[in-house]
């Protein structure tokens, strides 16, 4: 704690402790305080700590307008820190638009593009190296580096469009159909209809054929699971940067930090499918907000199925509606309104 390049106040030191204690038993952890709290510092000094002086890379998703007020507090923070930005997966973009992995320098207290220019693609190659990452500390940064993306960019990905298909004949003539199974799709026992998939994403998990397959499936603990949405190819062809790297760049980053996850509360957004990939694509988390909740226990369940999601199953939660309910009963208030017309209410006097 001492090498820092600023000292902490004794209560700052305290949290940030106590994050790393935390990452003794869990990869996730939670630092909630007021605004300016020095939440980001003692995110940051819990990272230095615990590296205990070996190199190490760590990915902060921020919103947009902290990007640069989090390379600037590193800078003040971290010695022989290296910041990049990653603005975009692409190299170049035709107007000149920042694009790639910068790196920033702190200029007369302004953050400047200067120094490397990466993509993410690049940083996946492994070369004459054993991995990627062994390439990265070897011959591009021995020391501390801290890659800051905007929660806006991060989940910039492909235009979606549903997959399902019409059946034109026999027994399920008119009715929507899974592509993979040629059946039509149930939502309990209710047959969704095309107009069911206009602004909702539905998938299904595929049952197996026979008994024997199924005590195989189980036997393996994998599911056919089969999303009825796909990339549309007719729209801007662009990869999501956090998508990416969940996918290909899984072991990469030993550091986790995810600010404002208050917002992020949501159930399937692209930011808050986002904080979920963080999680998994980073070795030790710590999220920042200033309230955990907004008051309503739902929004806790996705915050922390995203964080931890065998925790959750293991206690008996599902990522779903009946899931949500579960936990609204277990930590929350059940609240049901209903509405009584004055017609139907023999008491009631009409006008």
């Amino acid at each position: 704690m001492k090498t820092l390049l600023r000292k902490p106040y004794p209560a700052q030191e305290l949290a940030a402790m106590g994050v790393i204690r935390r990452w003794q038993e869990a990869r996730a952890a939670a630092v909630i305080g007021e605004c300016g709290t020095g939440k980001t510092l003692v995110a940051l000094a819990a990272i230095h700590c615990h590296s205990d002086g070996q190199p190490y890379t760590a990915l902060a998703m921020v919103p947009g307008h902290l990007v640069a007020k989090t390379a600037r507090e590193a800078f003040r923070t971290l010695p022989g820190v290296r910041v990049f930005f990653i603005d975009a997966l692409r190299d170049r973009a035709r107007d000149g638009t920042p694009c790639g992995v910068n790196e920033v320098k702190l200029r007369h207290g302004r953050i400047v593009r200067e120094g490397l220019h990466t993509t993410l693609t690049d940083l996946r190659l492994r070369k004459h190296y054993r991995t990627a990452r062994e390439r990265w500390q070897q011959t591009i940064c021995s020391g501390p580096a801290l890659f800051v993306l905007g929660r806006d960019r991060a989940k910039l990905g492909w235009f979606w469009r549903h997959a399902y298909e019409v059946a034109r004949c026999g027994r399920y003539q008119g009715s929507v159909v899974n592509p993979d199974t040629g059946r039509p799709v149930y939502v309990g026992d209710d047959r969704l209809l095309a107009s069911d998939f206009q602004k909702v994403r539905h998938s299904e998990i595929i049952g197996a054929a026979s008994e024997e397959e199924d005590r195989q499936r189980v036997k393996s603990r994998r599911s056919r699971y089969s999303p009825l949405w796909q990339a549309d190819g007719h729209r801007i062809r662009r990869v999501a940067p956090l998508e990416f790297i969940g996918c290909y760049l899984p072991d990469w980053f030993d550091y986790g930090i995810g600010d404002e996850v208050h917002q992020l509360t949501a159930g399937d957004t692209a930011q808050g499918n986002a904080l979920g990939t963080l999680a998994t694509c980073t070795g030790r988390l710590v999220v920042l907000t200033g309230t955990l909740s907004s008051g309503y226990a739902d929004d806790l369940d996705h915050l922390l199925f995203r964080l931890n999601p065998g925790k959750m199953l293991a206690l008996g939660y599902e990522w779903s509606e009946a899931g949500v309910r579960s936990f609204a009963e277990t930590y929350g208030i059940l609240e049901k309104i209903t509405t009584i017309q004055p017609a139907d209410n023999a008491c009631s006097k009409r006008g």
